[in-house]
């Protein structure tokens, strides 16, 4: 994917209107006040703003053990473990690097955030691939991001004497699918039965808009105790420029974790991580996780019914802040001109390209999310984002009232109300 953004920086005439940015998930409001309050503070503690302990402060790890307790219907250490980290990534990374070895095969599921090829890749792994596959009636009407299923021979198939790790995401980036226990349970007793740790990347998990939310590090037995699970701060409280993240597993795993995160980034800032554990421990009092799921709720529910009402089908997500749109339907103006390395492009690229320059939408093209060798799966689709101002989403909507004309279902009913007149 870097070629390609490569190919599109600087090249093209920067839109002539100012751009509704919906494309990348940076809230555009700050973390809860109680939370700034505890950094403010934790900025005037000499301790915090020197190098701390490199495993993580002990005010965080309590924190964590205390709620991922709670959360896993078990005891969790917070010296033994959880290795508190330089943001969600960087918890990855120090997973990959603790496991993998050159040659190695690590299997992720597509569509997926890319930067998990990057990451197998620096870390001298093979990165192979297995699909969810949508609704067959997906182009034509929305569907839920949970009926975009994972074919469980598909991924039997794809492991081999040399498949060490497979990374699941939930809930999705960017579907905002949140796995079932039967899934996670199918998964699980799969590596369970192949010798494979697991990746658990839930930085959303506190953005689920479902009852429950399934976590595979609770399934028990075996499929527990191979399984890492990688949570963020920034992520769950809106602050994602404080760069901690964390991730939970048996000891046996996060010992590896914890020093491969030293060679990577030694410590995590001082006073985040002090004011993260504050963000923790009156987490509940403050009652923050249900108010900030029943923003984003509102938020996606704003977009994901205008954008049915011009006509897009999309996928309707169960966590997660993401609407993957399906742009299949769209009808460009005909004779209309790319740059060179755009027309080369595939249409979702195309379609973003327009969008950006003629209405001043920014989007993602739906085949950065897939390997290139299966770039193909996402041509139909782009992907919007919510974690934004409401202005900002109103004001995306009154751009993307110029694709109206440019989808036949509109297009068709417009017609049919006129004649009707």
């Amino acid at each position: 994917m870097s070629a390609h953004l490569e190919d599109c920086v600087e090249q093209y005439p920067k839109p002539a209107k100012r751009l509704a940015g919906v494309i990348d998930n940076v809230c555009e409001f700050n973390p809860p006040a109680y939370t700034l309050a505890a950094y403010q503070e934790a900025l005037r503690d000499v301790d915090c703003n020197q190098y701390g302990p490199t495993m993580g402060r002990r005010r965080l790890k309590q924190a964590l053990a205390s709620t991922y307790s709670a959360f896993y219907g078990r005891p969790i250490d917070g010296d033994k473990n959880i290795a508190v980290t330089a943001g969600a990534t960087a918890a990855i990374l120090s997973s990959l690097m603790a496991f993998v070895e050159a040659g190695d095969e690590v299997i992720v599921i597509e569509p997926l955030f890319n930067l998990y090829e990057l990451l197998i890749r620096f870390v001298g792994g093979t990165v192979k691939s297995v699909t969810l596959h949508p609704p067959a009636e997906s182009a034509q009407s929305s569907v839920s991001a949970d009926d975009w299923m994972l074919d469980m021979d598909q991924l039997a198939d794809a492991i081999s004497p040399r498949t060490k790790m497979l990374i699941i995401n939930t809930p999705h980036n960017p579907l905002g699918k949140v796995f079932s226990i039967r899934e996670l349970q199918s998964i699980g007793t799969l590596c369970a039965s192949r010798n494979i740790v697991i990746i658990a990347d839930e930085v959303y998990e506190h953005l689920h808009y479902t009852a429950l939310f399934p976590r595979i590090a609770t399934l028990g037995g075996d499929i527990s105790t191979r399984t890492i699970s990688i949570g963020s701060v920034g992520k769950t409280f809106n602050a994602t420029g404080w760069r901690v993240g964390f991730a939970i597993g048996h000891e046996r795993l996060i010992a590896h974790v914890k020093w491969a995160h030293v060679l990577l980034s030694y410590v995590a800032s001082g006073p985040a991580q002090e004011a993260a554990a504050v963000a923790y421990e009156e987490v509940e009092a403050e009652g923050f996780f249900d108010s900030n799921r029943q923003m984003f709720k509102r938020k996606m529910d704003n977009l994901s019914l205008f954008l049915g009402q011009i006509g897009l089908p999309h996928v309707v997500p169960s966590g997660a802040y993401f609407l993957f749109v399906n742009i299949s339907s769209v009808e460009l103006p005909e004779g209309y001109q790319f740059p060179p390395t755009v027309a080369k492009k595939s249409w979702d690229w195309q379609v973003c390209y327009y969008m950006c320059q003629e209405l001043g939408v920014s989007s993602i093209p739906g085949s950065a999310f897939f390997l290139d060798r299966n770039a193909e799966m996402g041509i139909n689709y782009v992907r919007f984002v919510v974690c934004k101002t409401d202005d900002q989403i109103d004001f995306a909507k009154a751009r993307l009232e110029g694709l109206r004309p440019l989808i036949p279902a509109y297009k068709a009913a417009e017609s049919g109300r006129l004649i009707s007149m």
